[in-house]
């Protein structure tokens, strides 16, 4: 807990009003350390919420105590957990009087690499994953690789499959060495900490320079168009899935896709496919299941207006072209292609 005391204690002292917000899981097992950690936060009042629940009434019970607490625009929210509790809690604040100050910081690999950085904050509503959010920077991302020791494997590969992401879309030489790692999942001695950092460095410089999606930062949507319409199948079918597992099944679906629309080199699907198929959990769907894959994808939030469907794609590793818009037709082959690699 060091870069805690030497990074998130210096940003809360002379605080008027600090509120701590985490999770059932989290809070247990780190709200204690995190306090001997950080003077600070002594005497803050914790906020949880149920793990795993961003909906609308968890935000609103978040609202409610953010009230009953006396909580100004002087304050500050400190988000502890993972990208559950970095979305809503910093959705809370970035819409409470308007506008109060957080600080992330992030209990997971997918948080860190992720969630917590580049100010996308929201909720899940009416069945739809982030469908109510707003872009809202945080105050600061405090990371300390030291949470990671308590993670289980599927967590690791969730935040894993992110990192694989942005190495794919804007840093070829960091995709090549997350490819060369035998075991990410080890705890120990998985990932170094230097490609989180690099991981990191890459995100925040994107959404720095592009902080509201207008044009650069889509590139960080790769693989999440089919991802996030796997994630909410597996969810509607009672089998939930790690978000990053079902991003790494959409970064191969879109890899296909990039191979059919923009002539990425078709070598480049089989090193990705061969770690899906060592290090993650089996692709699920088949062909009876296109349909409904296909009308969660329709209701992605970066659709066009004629019922084609937007994706991020890659011409070569390391480079993303935004705004590809294909009929739904076009995307069939991919999910069969997806298959076939998987040997499903």
């Amino acid at each position: 807990m060091n870069n805690l005391t030497t990074r998130l204690q210096p940003l809360l002292e002379e605080r008027p009003q600090i509120v701590l917000v985490t999770d059932s899981t989290v809070g247990p097992l780190y709200a204690d350390k995190v306090r001997e950690a950080v003077p600070a936060l002594t005497g803050a009042q914790t906020l949880t919420i149920p793990a795993g629940i961003k909906d609308l009434a968890s935000l609103t019970d978040l609202w409610r105590a953010l009230s009953d607490s006396g909580m100004t625009r002087k304050g500050v929210v400190v988000n502890l957990g993972g990208g559950t509790v970095t979305d809503i809690g910093g959705f809370a604040a970035a819409t409470f009087k308007r506008g109060v100050s957080f600080i992330n910081v992030p209990t997971t690999l997918l948080a860190m690499a992720d969630a917590s950085v580049g100010g996308k904050t929201g909720i899940d509503f009416n069945g739809l994953k982030n469908e109510v959010g707003a872009f809202a920077m945080p105050e600061a991302v405090v990371v300390d690789p030291g949470f990671l020791r308590t993670l289980p494997p599927a967590e690791i590969l969730s935040g894993f499959a992110e990192m694989l992401k942005t190495g794919l879309v804007a840093d070829a030489g960091l995709y090549t060495e997350l490819l060369k790692i035998e075991n990410p999942s080890d705890r120990e001695a998985g990932i170094p900490v230097s490609l989180i950092e690099r991981t990191v460095a890459v995100k925040e410089d994107v959404t720095r320079r592009d902080p509201h999606e207008k044009s650069l930062r889509k590139i960080l949507n790769f693989g999440h168009t089919a991802g996030h319409a796997y994630e909410s199948r597996m969810a509607a079918l009672g089998r939930p899935v790690p978000h990053g597992v079902a991003v790494a099944w959409g970064l191969l679906t879109e890899l296909v896709l990039s191979h059919f629309e923009l002539g990425l080199d078709s070598a480049a699907l089989y090193p990705y496919a061969r770690l899906l198929r060592e290090q993650y959990p089996p692709f699920p769907f088949t062909c009876g299941q296109y349909d409904p894959l296909l009308e969660l994808m329709a209701h992605d939030k970066k659709n066009s207006a004629d019922g084609r469907l937007n994706f991020t794609l890659i011409p070569k590793i390391g480079e993303a072209k935004t705004d590809c818009l294909l009929p739904p037709a076009k995307v069939r082959p991919a999910i069969d292609a997806t298959l076939d690699l998987l040997g499903s």
